[in-house]
């Protein structure tokens, strides 16, 4: 029914093919502790930036991808379990106006995270807390803020190709 490939339990979550269950604990061994059946580990889809309840060599059902092995490559440097030093970069009226400045950062495998985020209303922003504040681990602050201030256009050619089809 299943692929088989001798993939060692370190090497992400296990799935039983039985119950279902997702076996995260590397002690667990190749057994499922509900049902006593062979696990296998699970595939790692690189488009959906996530396992699915698939085993490895699969295709994912959204994307038509073969599933990988293992652990993924990580986007961020923070490791589970790592304390993170965050530092504010800018601060914005509201979540909001976060929104592109967070999403710019986090294309380029920065972390971040809003403070403030979940205050209230947008109007309470300004009044109560002055903002919401865009923080990265402090060792990334330097590279988030050149990134940040950094602004992109159109070549000139390109804009009168463009303006065309308006």
């Amino acid at each position: 029914m299943f692929p088989k490939k001798s993939i060692s339990a370190s090497l992400g979550p296990r799935i039983c093919p039985k119950c279902r269950l997702v076996i995260n604990d590397d002690t667990a061994g190749s057994l499922c502790p509900d049902c006593g059946a062979t696990t296998y580990p699970q595939g790692y889809c690189p488009v959906c930036e996530d396992y699915i309840r698939l085993p490895v060599g699969a295709l994912c059902p959204k994307h038509d991808v073969e599933l990988e092995a293992g652990i993924p490559p990580s986007i961020n440097s923070i490791a589970l379990g790592e304390a993170v030093s965050w530092v504010t970069i800018v601060v914005l009226p509201d979540s909001l106006a976060a929104a592109a400045p967070r999403i710019r950062l986090e294309a380029e495998g920065i972390p971040t995270f809003l403070e403030g985020e979940r205050m209230g209303s947008p109007g309470m922003y300004r009044q109560a807390t002055g903002g919401v504040k865009l923080q990265v681990p402090s060792d990334q602050a330097a590279e988030a803020r050149i990134i940040l201030s950094q602004s992109w256009s159109l070549p000139s050619d390109e804009k009168a190709d463009f303006e065309d089809l308006l």
